[in-house]
């Protein structure tokens, strides 16, 4: 499996363009087609109905006018609130909206299962993972989607049922991930790199076969310059169109 990117290095909008929109709101979804990413990345949970939405904390309080756990409000609760401003009002999206916009075009979707797994949660991890896959395959877009998360057990929970049919993102060194019973080489298809100025972590996954990205930390042109030098194909940013113009300078000599 290999994803299209216009560039050496991919770039995904982290949460959308959440640096010129609201994160995770169609209008910095929008923003990240408009910047001319590659892909976008977004995160998803559960409402307490069951409903797919995509917002990253656990709470609303960051990032809505409300306060409380995603989990403990209804789909009807979540849908009022205002994820924008007073000029500016936006919805929480579902994941079924991020779908219909994308799926005419040749984007990406990285979507992060904010769904963690313990004893009491195993279920409804579970069944997140499930609505998430059932969409890509409503959509057709098992050759155009990835998963990702921090913890393990949603990874092998997708590769122990439909082995590598989805490409699987994770984290390196694995320490960074939890509940891990089975080596990620056996089914990552790329891996971000926390400490992303040691060469020898891209040297490792590109040994082990795995995709080298790095996150939205790299932001300077510098920095940016010795992740495509070191081999990373991605970056995850919260600014794409910054980055899409720095790798553009890099590309034609412009350091």
């Amino acid at each position: 499996m290999g994803f299209t990117k216009k560039g050496k290095m991919a770039v995904a909008g982290h949460r959308g363009d959440c640096y010129n929109y609201y994160e995770n709101t169609m209008s910095a979804f929008r923003g990240a087609i408009a910047s001319g990413a590659d892909m976008i990345e977004t995160d998803a949970r559960l409402t307490l109905d069951g409903a797919l939405v995509l917002i990253h904390d656990d709470t609303v309080n960051r990032t809505t006018n409300g306060k409380g756990r995603v989990a403990e409000m209804t789909f009807e609760q979540i849908r009022a609130l205002n994820a924008g401003d007073s000029a500016c009002y936006e919805q929480i999206p579902t994941l079924r909206e991020l779908f219909e916009l994308v799926s005419g075009t040749a984007l990406t979707l990285n979507i992060e299962i904010k769904e963690y797994y313990s004893e009491q949660n195993a279920s409804r991890c579970a069944k997140c993972i499930d609505m998430v896959i059932e969409l890509i395959e409503e959509y057709k877009m098992a050759d155009r989607c990835l998963i990702n998360s921090f913890d393990a057990w949603v990874l092998e929970y997708v590769y122990k049922r439909h082995g590598k049919r989805y490409a699987l993102h994770g984290f390196y060194p694995y320490n960074e991930l939890s509940n891990v019973s089975i080596s990620p080489d056996e089914y990552l298809y790329c891996a971000c790199i926390f400490d992303n100025e040691n060469k020898a972590l891209y040297d490792d996954l590109i040994a082990r076969g795995i995709e080298p990205w790095v996150g939205a930390s790299i932001t300077q042109k510098s920095k940016l310059k010795t992740c495509l030098e070191y081999g990373a194909r991605l970056i995850t940013t919260n600014n794409p169109r910054d980055i899409i113009e720095k790798l553009r300078e890099l590309e034609n000599g412009h350091n």
